[in-house]
């Protein structure tokens, strides 16, 4: 009777493997993706801490509410991730206040996402612990926190701001949830769609997408005591 036990047993865990590694080659982008190359910001570090660089974000909580059929459908998450984008809305009036307000009316039944980031402040929509329509598959939404990058001030070339904010929010969220720098990842690595557009070349991680990485970086690096998380 114990020799069988154990075949049950040493049966019942090949079972679970098998399945774990089956679930992993059907997620191949839920593995950590090659680390970016890209040259470290040579500015001097600005030690601060959480508490400071958030200040500096300006996070804005706007919520959504519970009732809402985005809030409805979420699951709890570990977000593994973070997912950035950009509105492709270049109208003056599309800013991060804007794109909440179009969240809080139903504007957007098919998307949701955490934060919404233009020149000013960062938007906060939903939990952290919640899954948001974004990333166009299962795996995207259910392991990453979705970043949107305002674009309405194209015509003012003032986009560094808005990359700028959204870097330290990105570096901020790194340090709470442990996420790698190499696990902060385009649309474009979910979906293969030309997003955050404006980060990409020629509709895919390049040179410009390595220049946000540094800045994610820099960031991270001061309020981690100058030690990267790669």
């Amino acid at each position: 009777m114990l020799g069988r036990a154990k075949f049950v047993i040493l049966l019942c865990l090949f079972f679970f493997i098998q399945s774990s590694c089956q679930n992993q080659s059907l997620n191949p982008r839920l593995r950590s993706p090659k680390a970016v190359v890209f040259s470290p910001v040579k500015s001097k570090l600005i030690p601060r801490s959480m508490r400071q660089l958030a200040r500096e974000v300006n996070i804005k909580p706007q919520i959504m509410s519970s009732r809402s059929l985005a809030r409805r459908k979420a699951k709890r998450i570990k977000p593994t991730f973070l997912t950035i984008h950009s509105t492709a809305n270049r109208k003056p009036t599309a800013s991060a206040m804007q794109h909440s307000r179009a969240l809080k009316n139903g504007a957007f039944r098919d998307r949701s996402w955490h934060f919404t980031v233009d020149r000013y402040m960062s938007v906060q929509h939903l939990p952290l612990n919640e899954s948001a329509w974004h990333a166009g598959t299962r795996a995207g939404n259910m392991n990453s926190i979705g970043i949107e990058m305002c674009e309405n001030e194209s015509r003012g070339h003032n986009h560094f701001h808005t990359w700028n904010r959204s870097a330290k929010l990105t570096a901020l969220l790194m340090k709470r949830f442990n996420i790698p720098l190499r696990r902060v990842v385009p649309h474009y690595h979910w979906y293969g769609k030309s997003c955050p557009g404006p980060l990409l070349d020629g509709g895919r991680p390049g040179r410009k997408w390595a220049w946000f990485h540094a800045r994610v970086d820099y960031y991270y690096r001061c309020i981690n005591n100058g030690v990267p998380n790669r």
